[in-house]
Order: structure tokens, then sequence, then C-alpha cells
């Protein structure tokens, strides 16, 4: 089968094929993405929030039930729901917003705009007095260049476009960004239903903040995209729902590597990441990351001895190369962590809150000797979290890039 994009008849089994096929995931209606806080139609919390975009594991949920779904699972069949559920987790989910067919990434959180649009970079430095109060000795972060004393960060740059990403990734400015959100807020007013009478129930009103992923900010219409890549060969179906509420979503296949954010897209970062005289390096996630060590990854607490006899079966792709080398952490920019929770299948229970570090976080570090770089860069853009059904999930998704 050639690789082109497949029009579909709207009732027609999307055909998957063979060897890691790519989906474009488009909503047909505003999401409903909980970010966590409690809420109840006239509770004490009377106002539902979304988040820009679903968290890693609630679209792995999502691909993982439209599998199951097409193979005619019954989901209330406990002894074979499990292990056809077990099968599914080994089902590995990676996901990339798309605007307008343009990937677009998680603003640098070492990045600052100002009221101008100039852009500041932050980076770990050496402080006059050699004391610093940052955790584990590591340095903190501080700009390039000096700001004026009346700096104030400007809002609203939420997400890169590929080629500002790419400069950055090299250690140079973009140029001027245009302002991006993300799919757009939609605020509805709801009232609560009385169940028993079948009318408005007087007095209980609450909002939802729904995500659209179609607009016309400026007079110019966008629609945006989530682009997945999975690793199945099975029929979907073109529609499924997702998200609270069940909003229709439409699967497409597309059948084609050059719709993924691969390294050979990004070739001059390739390039400087190959120069083994290159030993600042650093990373920034694309999608929120579960560590075991909280803010950072347990992998990162391994010398290069240890990691040279570690099998690297438990490591994400490419990692234990990147330690063999002596790899430490110098600096973080991280930012406020992200609750994920969901319900359990399995138990039919609430899983239990769990901490992210968001997207958009920076990880500097330095390596003390050469390694095996082109195994290492085999983690572009794949999970680093430590847990492997996190990976699975597709949580830490990162992009690599150098610093001086």
């Amino acid at each position: 089968m050639s690789d082109t994009i497949l029009e579909l008849h709207p009732l027609a089994p999307l055909l998957l094929r063979d060897g890691r096929p790519f989906l474009e995931l488009h909503p047909l209606a505003p999401l409903l993405l909980r970010d966590g806080r409690p809420f109840g139609s006239g509770g004490e919390e009377t106002r539902a929030q979304s988040l820009p975009v679903p968290l890693p594991h609630t679209l792995a949920g999502f691909v993982r039930t439209q599998l199951g779904g097409r193979q005619g699972w019954n989901w209330r069949d406990d002894v074979a729901l499990h292990r056809h559920l077990q099968e599914l987790h080994g089902v590995p989910v990676y996901a990339a917003l798309q605007r307008d067919e343009m990937f677009m990434f998680p603003a640098p959180l070492n990045a600052v705009v100002d009221k101008s649009g100039r852009i500041y970079r932050s980076l770990p430095r050496e402080v006059e007095n050699g004391s610093t109060d940052a955790p584990d000795g590591l340095l903190p972060l501080q700009f390039d260049e000096e700001t004026d004393s009346n700096f104030k960060p400007e809002s609203g740059y939420a997400y890169w476009p590929k080629d500002a990403i790419e400069s950055w990734l090299l250690g140079k400015m973009p140029a001027p960004l245009e302002k991006v959100h993300g799919p757009i807020v939609d605020e509805r007013t709801h009232l609560a239903m009385d169940s028993e009478k079948g009318v408005g129930d007087d007095g209980k009103l609450f909002s939802v903040t729904y995500r659209s992923f179609e607009d016309c900010a400026g007079g110019q219409y966008h629609r945006w995209n989530l682009r997945v890549k999975t690793d199945v060969a099975e029929s979907l179906d073109p529609i499924g729902h997702l998200g609270g509420e069940r909003r229709p979503v439409a699967l497409t296949d597309v059948g084609n590597k050059r719709q993924w954010p691969n390294l050979g897209e990004f070739e001059a970062v390739k390039k400087e990441l190959l120069r083994p005289e290159r030993k600042k390096i650093f990373f920034l996630l694309t999608t929120p990351a579960l560590f075991a060590d909280g803010w950072k990854p347990a992998w990162l607490g391994l010398n290069a001895d240890a990691a040279a006899q570690h099998d690297g079966n438990s490591l994400p792709a490419g990692i234990k190369a990147l330690m063999t080398g002596g790899a430490r952490l110098v600096g973080a920019a991280v930012g406020r962590k992200v609750p994920v929770s969901g319900w359990n299948l399995r138990e039919n229970k609430p899983k239990p809150v769990r901490w992210a570090v968001p997207a958009g976080s920076v990880y500097f570090l330095e390596v003390e000797k050469d390694f095996d770089r082109e195994t290492w860069l085999n983690a572009w853009m794949k999970p680093l979290s430590d847990d492997q059904n996190d990976q699975r999930d597709g949580f830490g998704l990162a992009l690599w890039g150098v610093w001086e």
C-alpha cells in the first residue's frame, strides 16, 4: 500500500498499516479534559476546567479502547477483560500536537518573552560568591543578557512551531514568535437537572471550560490535530469518543513516517548532537513525564560504571549509552507539577493521584567522556519516564539540544 493519506467513508473501518502506523486524531467537538480539580454541579466547586490537550495516558487509553471495541471485547467480562487489558498495555502510544499540519511544541521553560516580543534564554551559571540554594548542588539558571529593571514576562507564547524549537535546540534565538495559546477556550454555562422531575434545578448553575480544536482567531481559520504514533496493525472505527462527556473524535490513518517529528527532520540539530566535542546537552519534554524521584529521572543517578553494567532493559531508549559517558545533571527549569489520575478498569476504582513534571521542562546535562552518540539518539522523541508502563503511555517524550 502506498504511503498516502486515506480518504475514508464515515462508516468504513480504519485499516491500519503494518509497522508502527501513524494516526491523526481530530476532535469534532470541543473537548473536556479534566485537570484534576474537584468538581460537582451545585457543590462547592462549580467550574470544571479543561487541560489544553489530553494527558498521555488519556490518549493511550483512547487508542487502546478503540482496539478493544473493534475486536468486540466484552468490557464486563472480568476474567477475559483482565487478560485483554494486559495485552493492550503493551501497545506503545506516543502523541504530538499539530496546528494546520505544522508540529507545535510546548514552550521551553527556560525561555521568557517580554512585552516587546524579545526572547531571553536562561542557562545554568556559576554564581559570583560560589554559594547556591539550588538542590543537589545544581547551578541556578541565569539570563544570558541583562534585563530591564521593569522587565515583565508576557504570557500567551504557550506553543512554538518547529522552526523556533529547532533554533532553540541549536542554542540560537528564533525569529519573533506568534502568540499561540493552544486549542482555544470555549466556556459554557449549564444548569443542573432534577432527575426526578426532569426539569432544571433552580439555583444550581455551573460552568465548563472546554477546549476547541478549531478556531477563527483574527479572522484566520486554524485546525488542531493530535498526531499519534503507535504499534498496532488492526482495524479501527473512524469515529471514537474522548474525554469528559465522550466527545466525538475522527481518526485518520496517515501512514507516513514523515508525519512525525523524527530526528531526520532536524538535520542541523542531529549534526550538533553527534559532535564528540559537544559535552553540554539538554532535553526538552514535549509531554509530561513521571519520574521515580519526583522532579528528576532516577536514571540520572547512574554513574558511568553502573550504566555500563546495566542490562538497559528497564531504561528509556538510548539512555544507557548516554549514561556510560558519565552524564550528570547541572541545572533544570521545571514547571508546576501536574496531577495524573484516572480510573483503574481492572480493579474498578479510581487510581491514586501521581504528580508529573510538566511539558516544556528543560534539563541541562554535562557529559565527561565519549560515548555511543548514535545509540543515544534513539532517545529522540522517545519517553524518558522511569517506569516502562509510563513509557508505553507516552509520558516524557523529549527533544534534545545543545547549550554553552
